[in-house]
């Protein structure tokens, strides 16, 4: 997951389901609690009107007719009672659930003008009283939620002096509107996390505009570009310190880019001079000592070195000026297959215990300088003799592919190790160890001019194989129109 535009809406939508399902879950509980305070206030309320006064068993019977009444003969009764009154007679409703002893129930105080009365007055002699008598105390109500019978209740225990109330409502409803509820919360939601999450990918997109103008802007810039500069937003000046910070570095990497370009230039121009001069010097003494002698030996192997630093100065040369696009190519038909067939020769000669196979196309032209084409591809052959083991084998094939020749060099030998591919082509990179001046005559240059050639012929050269039994670089170069 390395879309930051991703990771960004997958937080909100799942920050956003945290809050949701949190939220949901609050506004069930209130929800619920605010059902069960209005049903509550309901029971109180109705426990009230009926306690009152000293009511007989008719009383009751009619209550609980009328509670039936409001709960409709074809549904499950929504009120049921429980009555005991002072004479010790039971009423109870007949939907009352089997599984709550209303007997069992505790009962509250009695409070009468907020003082608790101990012990009630004595029961009536008899029921009735009149209705200009003063109201009766009510106990204080207290409340239960309990299962029974496959069904929940909510029950309200109260009274009178005389008489205790048990009242009981069934909650199946109310549950069920909860669940409902619930239902649809859960259906709604993956729907609008989809929306959130898709505003929020919008969002990221339109934030991150900046940055996308940033990069292509970036990817412009080049070794033959660095004068280029990004202009900050109109309207986005929280980027303005990066895009200041960006082109105050692109300003640093010209300038050091350009020194280091010239000193490379430079360099190989001064020092041709007095290595030439150096060179003639040595030649002549060689041939002033003594033929066979330790002089002239010392002498021979300082030549070698001095033509090992001409060399070298050589490639900086080039190197330098493909840098700065100045390496200059004088473009002619050119035969490659006739260039190759010569190489082929070469290598032959080089190491007459390696083996040799070519398949070249013949009459393959293409628009090239000739001498820095050549350079090139003697850079890819010799690479091949001197990475080679004894006995092994080479192959030097050349086709055409949709208006370009392929060249492809290959090679018995040690492979490239994948932590040095990607390093390959960095000048004065020798990743092996086994491939020191000891072993293997070279500083690493070879392979980037190489490349440098051929991309300036409107080419390229990569690594098409390396393993522990073969080798091959693949160079391309358009074909004469």
């Amino acid at each position: 997951m390395n879309s930051f535009r991703l990771r960004l809406a997958l937080l909100v939508g799942a920050t956003t389901a945290a809050l949701l399902l949190g939220a949901g879950y609050v506004a069930w509980k209130l929800t619920n609690q605010f059902n069960l305070d209005r049903l509550d206030r309901e029971l109180v309320n109705l426990a009230r009107g009926n306690l009152e006064r000293v009511s007989d068993a008719s009383h009751w019977t009619r209550l609980d007719g009328a509670l039936a009444f409001v709960s409709g003969r074809d549904r499950s009764p929504a009120y049921v009672l429980w009555v005991k009154n002072y004479a010790r007679e039971e009423y109870r409703s007949k939907g009352w659930p089997a599984g709550i002893a209303p007997d069992k129930l505790p009962v509250p105080e009695l409070y009468a003008g907020g003082v608790r009365i101990p012990n009630p007055p004595p029961a009536p002699r008899n029921t009735g009283l009149s209705a200009t008598n003063p109201g009766l105390p009510i106990r204080e109500t207290r409340f239960d939620t309990r299962g029974a019978d496959g069904h929940t209740w909510r029950v309200a225990v109260t009274g009178n002096p005389y008489t205790t109330l048990v009242l009981a409502a069934n909650l199946d409803e109310l549950n069920l509107d909860l669940q409902r509820l619930s239902r649809r919360f859960l259906l709604l939601l993956p729907v609008v996390l989809l929306v959130v999450g898709l505003g929020a990918w919008w969002f990221a997109s339109r934030a991150l505009r900046p940055v996308a103008a940033l990069t292509r802007a970036a990817e412009g810039i080049t070794a033959h570009g660095l004068s280029q500069r990004i202009a900050a937003p109109a309207r986005d000046h929280e980027f303005d310190r990066l895009v200041t910070v960006f082109n105050a570095m692109l300003d640093r990497l010209e300038q050091s880019f350009h020194q280091a370009r010239r000193f490379s230039a430079d360099a190989s121009h001064e020092l041709k001079t007095p290595l030439a001069l150096l060179q003639l010097e040595l030649e002549q003494a060689m041939q002033r000592a003594g033929s066979g002698s330790a002089e002239q030996q010392t002498y021979s192997s300082l030549l070698d070195e001095i033509h090992r630093l001409k060399a070298i100065l050589e490639k900086l040369l080039l190197l330098s000026l493909a840098d700065s696009g100045r390496l200059a190519l004088e473009r002619t038909p050119t035969d490659l297959s006739g260039m190759l067939a010569n190489l082929v020769e070469d290598s032959m000669a080089l190491a007459p215990q390696v083996q040799v196979e070519s398949d070249i196309a013949a009459g393959v032209m293409v628009p090239a300088d000739a001498v820095l084409l050549e350079q090139a591809l003697q850079n890819l052959t010799g690479n091949a003799v001197k990475y080679n083991r004894a006995e092994g084998r080479i192959r030097i094939t050349v086709t055409r592919d949709e208006g370009r020749a392929r060249i492809v060099v290959g090679n018995t030998g040690p492979g490239i190790p994948a932590v040095d591919r990607a390093r390959l082509f960095e000048r004065f990179y020798r990743g092996d160890p086994a491939r020191t001046r000891d072993r293997v005559a070279g500083v690493g240059l070879g392979l980037s001019l190489s490349r440098e050639i051929f991309r300036a012929h409107g080419g390229d050269l990569v690594l098409g194989r390396s393993d522990a039994e073969w080798t091959e670089f693949v160079a391309t170069v358009p074909l004469v129109g």
